[in-house]
């Protein structure tokens, strides 16, 4: 119990003569600690609309460092171009209103089939040398081709910018063989701030045909072939000079990370078989994936070939060089198509969720779909949420939550759409390709229709004042410049206890749960080093008092 020593060195340092009884204070201390637990109970209450009338919005992510925008990718347009325009657009958090210059105009892009402008990601020290990272189609070159991948570097004039420069650095690029199966994500891992790229097999069906590896196929192929595969690059070095596509550096092993798991411990070092820059393999259209900003794991939606649709996870200190499956296995089975299934890869790494196909005998319809799409696990302000992942499918519109297992529960997956209702006036979102967060943590779904909602949740720590899943400082400036509201206050001005009012009981809340982070995974206790302040400790002190020597007033003599 914090506050009670609290008071009293506040008023000591003050010199005030906080007379109330001693008794009469303990008790008040045991009722509202009582009255506070470290959480509150959580749910899912709804989807928001936070953006409209957008050219197929294709992914939404935020800056590092930028709490006031979402950075929304749209795929391109006309459609089935190969000179489309893709936009990327600013939607302002504190406004709700989309601005109406893009952030950024991409010309020359190549939406045929499954392309377009596919992946967006900011880097990690945005904030001192404002660059991020687009993975497009384009045209190219090469004949018999649809077009090929690229990984561009752009930049904006700062952090602040409402606009960025148009000039890209080329980073990294691939030709492929069909216009489906190219992947789409690209993220940075909050582990070791390396750039991780999900490309496909190339498309057609069964990872076969034109421009596919026999025998095996793309994604079993680690030699000379990116298709099928996670990529895993340094931004930040160039070990291609020569190369004017190539701007990149391979991650070697350090005392931080592990080096790629085909790439030589040191520069200098037997280079051992597989491409230098894989750092996953055996995938067949990674779409969607998403890193939990709290461990560093790695969820990675698959889309399925006829029968399965998979959810793959990478933990965090994982060394690299997972093969999860695809040609030979399809979700949990052996491909049942094409004659292409077999017996898992020696190491073959099992998803931790696969669904089956609509119309499949003795399966709940609400558990089933045609295109997963991966997403992220929930990182936000609501305490009783922490790790669940949230993932859907495109073409059945539906969206689920896995809670992960505990030593009291096991693994369980909830179908949660019923549990996200929308407002009458909200629309109707069609064909949802991308659940993603905040700076704060709260999750957001991106519609393929035209649209991005955010996913509201019921509760928040009691203390957290402005709801970015953190107890700390600035939630105590937040009730100190809230303290005497007597009526209509919410949690942004103080109220932890939803009375309307901020006070002391507001401060208590606060201070019990200082430190609670949702980053503090497998902890979750507040801190017990709470600051005191002596000039809050005068507030808190004498708002006290005061409502103590009034109730002193109102009793009878003893």
């Amino acid at each position: 119990m914090y506050f009670l020593p609290f008071l009293r060195s506040g008023c000591a340092q003050r010199g005030q003569a906080c007379r109330v009884s001693a008794r009469l204070l303990a008790f008040l201390t045991v009722v509202l600690a009582s009255s506070f637990p470290s959480s509150l109970q959580a749910g899912l209450a709804g989807r928001q609309r936070v953006a409209t009338g957008l050219n197929a919005p294709m992914f939404a992510t935020f800056a590092p460092g930028d709490s006031t925008r979402l950075f929304i990718a749209e795929r391109g347009t006309p459609n089935n171009s190969g000179s489309a325009s893709a936009a990327i657009k600013i939607l302002d958090l504190t406004t709700g209103l989309v601005q109406s210059t893009p952030y950024l105009t991409i010309t020359g892009i190549n939406n045929a089939g499954e392309g377009g402008l596919l992946g967006l990601a900011f880097h990690p020290d945005f904030q001192t040398n404002s660059k991020f990272y687009a993975y497009v189609t384009a045209n190219d070159s090469v004949a018999g081709t649809p077009f090929s991948s690229y990984i561009r570097e752009y930049s904006a004039p700062s952090p602040t910018s409402n606009t960025a420069n148009t000039a890209f650095t080329p980073i990294l690029n691939l030709t492929q063989p069909q216009d489906n199966h190219n992947g789409g994500f690209i993220g940075f891992s909050p582990n070791d701030d390396y750039l991780y790229i999900m490309l496909g097999d190339g498309g057609n069906g069964n990872d076969s045909g034109t421009g596919h590896t026999e025998p095996g196929g793309n994604a079993q192929d680690i030699t000379s072939n990116f298709l099928g595969k996670a990529l895993r690059i340094d931004v930040d070095r160039d070990d291609f000079p020569a190369d004017v596509n190539r701007n990149y550096g391979i991650p070697f092993d350090t005392a931080e990370s592990p080096g790629n798991p085909f790439a030589p411990a040191t520069p200098e070092a037997t280079n051992p078989t597989g491409d230098d820059e894989i750092w996953a393999y055996g995938l067949r259209n990674p779409f969607r994936a998403g890193f939990d900003r709290a461990t560093g794991d790695l969820w990675t939606g698959d889309v399925g070939q006829g029968a399965r649709e998979e959810i793959d996870f990478q933990p965090g200190d994982s060394q690299g060089g997972e093969n999860y499956g695809w040609r030979l296995r399809e979700g949990l089975i052996q491909t049942p198509a094409g004659g292409i299934g077999g017996p898992k890869p020696t190491g073959a790494i099992d998803p931790v969720y696969d669904y089956q196909r609509p119309g499949a005998s003795g399966v709940d319809a609400n558990f089933t779909g045609t295109t997963v799409f991966g997403g992220v696990p929930y990182r936000g302000p609501d305490p009783e949420l922490q790790g669940f992942y949230f993932f859907g499918d495109t073409s059945t519109n539906r969206l689920w939550m896995l809670k992960p297992a505990t030593e009291t529960t096991p693994q369980v997956v909830e179908y949660i759409t019923p549990q996200l209702p929308i407002p009458p006036d909200g629309g109707s979102p069609s064909s949802p390709v991308a659940i993603t967060e905040d700076s704060k943590g709260n999750l957001y779904i991106t519609y393929l229709s035209g649209s991005v909602y955010r996913i509201v949740t019921d509760a928040l720590t009691p203390g957290d004042f402005n709801a970015d899943a953190i107890v700390d400082d600035a939630d105590l400036a937040a009730w100190n410049a809230g303290f005497g509201m007597a009526t209509g206050a919410d949690p942004a001005d103080g109220d932890a206890n939803g009375d309307g009012a901020v006070d002391g009981a507001d401060f208590l809340a606060w201070q019990q749960n200082f430190g609670w982070s949702a980053l503090n995974v497998g902890d979750g206790a507040p801190s017990s080093a709470v600051p005191e302040p002596a000039s809050l400790a005068l507030v808190v002190c004498a708002g006290l008092g005061l409502a103590l020597t009034r109730r002193f007033r109102q009793m009878p003599p003893a």
